[in-house]
């Protein structure tokens, strides 16, 4: 019976001994777990809890214009949906925000290739490589968001801006307008632009009213306004009504080394007669006035007169004098100069008829930026030799064909430039192409020409008031025919001029200046009687009137 106890007991104590260990066993898996859970940082979260709360934060601080933590969030959302197009969008759009244009232009590139019709990736695109200054690539860029979504503002107004970068100004004005139309959100920005494109264009009336239009439509004192106003302001301090005449008049003492005719850049006659190898002193007269009756902002129309004399102390028999009146009409398109212009010129030598021509000159300037220009120049120029006073001078009467090409950079505010230009120019004397010249008869044969010129100049900013300048030319003739004034007759004729040509000069007042000059003169010639050095030495006194 005790026995019978004492087992009773002990089973007893053993189901309470293993209800105790089970206890202890749930109790130290609780701990285990959330000691385990303690481990765990507090933002560890599944995929797509890391993706959406990135996500919803990245879009609300971008709104809040909180670039940088917006770039660090979509850079998260992104690191968990590699391959979702719109973070990737989004992560672009905020890369545009803080300039960091490469790495957005990247994302747009990874989004257009996997969906190529993605218009607001071609978008943020086009910005990109604008913002990096690959125009060309933009517009290709913009041109398909525009096809893909023609109803996007954006896309238009960006267009507009890069045709500016390109010197499009003509097209400018017509993207703005298409993109203010779609969004008056933007008509301050689009009229700004507008204004600077016809300011470009010369059209200054127009260029001020959109301007003043900008400032009306926007905020007064915002940064657009205030820039709209500076521009207004600049414009304003040119002087209204411009002048529709001006005369220059210089008037030089001049040493020649050597005196030789070369009247409007003429070959001087044949023989000894054209070069005196003598030296003289002379007074050089030049006056040159224009009047332009229609000058608008587009066109110009006018008249012009030029007039040179010039005296010499001994050799009178080489004094000349240049009569040369024109027309001429004028067309500004865009960055684009357009000039054309006919002019006769009258030459006497000696108070004898030298030489008639008519000329005709189409110019273009093209602008290419505030200080870089280049000059496209083609002429033809009838040629007329009378033989008053050097026998068989007509001989020489034939056209002249001259094409040439002259780039102009500036630096230093305008007060510097540099030069650089090539020309080609042609006779024809209509004499034939005679096998041999008949020795001692000067035929028109012996003119024919074709000729390349490579010229340089260079003028550095005023040093003391004194401005200095360069300039130099190379001129290679190469005539088509024998030289009649050869020894034989048979020796094809080859011309190497140099010119250099170095000046410094000051301003005496607004309108009168002062200057001195050096000019030396080598044509390296085959034939004897064309070979001939000069040195010139000239101070000049001009006036602008």
């Amino acid at each position: 019976m005790f026995l019978r106890r004492c087992l009773s007991t002990f089973s007893g104590l053993l189901t309470v001994m293993g209800m105790i260990v089970r206890q202890i066993r749930r109790i130290g898996l609780v701990v285990c777990i959330s000691w385990m859970l303690c481990l765990v940082p507090s933002w560890a979260q599944l995929p797509h809890e890391t993706y959406d709360f990135s996500m919803s934060k990245g879009i609300a601080e971008f709104g809040r214009g909180h670039y940088d933590v917006a770039a660090d969030m979509f850079e998260r959302a992104r690191a968990a949906k590699p391959d979702d197009l719109e973070t990737t969008d989004y992560l672009g759009q905020t890369y545009l925000r803080l300039k960091r244009y490469r790495e957005a232009e990247l994302l747009f590139r990874e989004i257009v290739k996997k969906d190529p019709k993605a218009a607001p990736a071609w978008l943020g695109l086009g910005i990109a490589r604008s913002q990096q200054g690959r125009y060309q690539e933009a517009r290709e860029a913009l041109s398909q968001a525009e096809q893909l979504d023609p109803k996007n503002p954006l896309v238009y107004f960006y267009q507009g801006l890069v045709a500016q970068e390109l010197k499009s100004f003509d097209q400018a004005p017509e993207l703005f307008s298409r993109a203010m139309a779609l969004s008056p959100d933007l008509t301050p920005s689009a009229r700004y632009y507008t204004g600077i494109s016809y300011y470009q264009r010369g059209l200054i009336e127009r260029a001020q009213k959109e301007l003043e239009a900008a400032i009306a439509s926007g905020v007064p004192e915002s940064e657009l306004a205030r820039s709209a106003r500076a521009v207004l302001q600049q414009q304003a301090a040119v002087p209204k009504g411009q002048k529709q005449w001006d005369l220059n008049l210089n008037i030089s003492g001049q040493y020649d080394s050597n005196v030789v005719l070369l009247p409007i850049g003429t070959q001087p006659p044949g023989g000894a007669v054209g070069i005196s190898q003598k030296d003289d002193f002379r007074t050089a007269i030049y006056a040159r006035g224009e009047y332009r009756p229609i000058q608008t902002d587009v066109w110009t129309a006018g008249v012009a007169y030029g007039f040179y004399q010039s005296f010499h102390q001994k050799l009178a028999r080489f004094d000349v004098q240049d009569h040369s009146p024109s027309v001429f009409v004028q067309r500004q398109i865009g960055p684009v100069q357009a000039r054309v212009q006919y002019v006769f010129d009258y030459v006497e030598v000696g108070q004898a008829p030298y030489l008639f021509a008519h000329v005709i000159q189409p110019i273009f300037t093209i602008a290419e930026g505030n200080s870089l220009f280049t000059q496209l120049q083609f002429r033809y120029q009838h040629k007329d030799f009378q033989d008053d006073l050097f026998a068989g001078n007509s001989f020489r009467d034939g056209k002249n064909w001259l094409g040439a090409v002259t780039q102009y950079a500036y630096f230093a505010d305008g007060a510097g430039h540099v030069r650089l230009g090539y020309t080609f120019d042609m006779d024809r004397t209509g004499g034939g192409n005679p096998t041999v010249a008949t020795p001692g008869v000067p035929a028109n044969a012996d003119w024919e020409y074709k000729a390349h010129r490579f010229s340089a100049g260079f003028g550095v900013p005023p040093v003391l008031t004194l401005r200095p300048t360069f300039a130099f030319d190379y001129y290679r003739q190469q005539y088509d025919n024998p030289n009649s004034l050869s020894p034989t007759g048979t020796t094809v004729r080859r011309d190497t001029v140099l010119f250099f040509t170095a000046s410094i000069g000051r301003p005496v007042t607004d309108w009168l200046s002062i200057a001195a000059e050096y000019n030396y003169m080598r044509d390296q010639s085959n034939i004897q009687f064309f070979d001939y050095s000069r040195n010139i030495y000239s101070l000049t006194l001009s006036g602008r009137f």
